[in-house]
């Protein structure tokens, strides 16, 4: 029986126009890579609304560029991504998120991120994570470049 698996995909700060960064859409990219190699249940798009000026949420914006990306792509399935739009830092993304992924049944958590982000300690990416799931049995994985 295969576990349950929800990927985090980490928002990173909107252009002013609402578009994605470049970050952003490697990190899309990176969640590309995921679904090819473990075909998880859900994915969780997380990011608020960081920058004002964008007026609409980093969750939003990477939802609406792979709906755009896929719009041919015939078995892709809408129904599994979840917007978390409530996040403002690295440590609301692993609260909201990882709280989410619980209420989905996560056995497993993929946290997909650019590789800066979980290595520079003033994120406090893998402390975040690690804390919202120490009371858990669910399995953290990152994935990154």
């Amino acid at each position: 029986m295969e576990k349950k698996t929800v990927v985090i995909v980490l928002g990173n700060r909107l252009n002013d126009d609402g578009s994605l960064s470049e970050i952003g859409k490697e990190r899309l990219m990176l969640a590309s890579e995921i679904e090819q190699t473990f075909h998880p249940d859900y994915y969780i798009l997380s990011g608020g609304l960081a920058n004002k000026k964008a007026k609409i949420t980093e969750a939003e914006a990477m939802y609406n560029y792979l709906v755009e990306k896929h719009q041919n792509v015939e078995n892709f399935n809408k129904e599994k991504f979840i917007l978390e739009k409530e996040s403002l830092s690295t440590v609301e993304n692993a609260k909201y998120s990882v709280l989410l992924a619980k209420e989905l049944g996560a056995e497993i958590i993929i946290v997909c991120s650019s590789a800066y982000h979980f290595g520079n300690p003033v994120y406090r990416a893998m402390e975040s994570f690690v804390n919202e799931l120490k009371d858990s049995n669910i399995v953290l994985m990152t994935y990154c470049k």
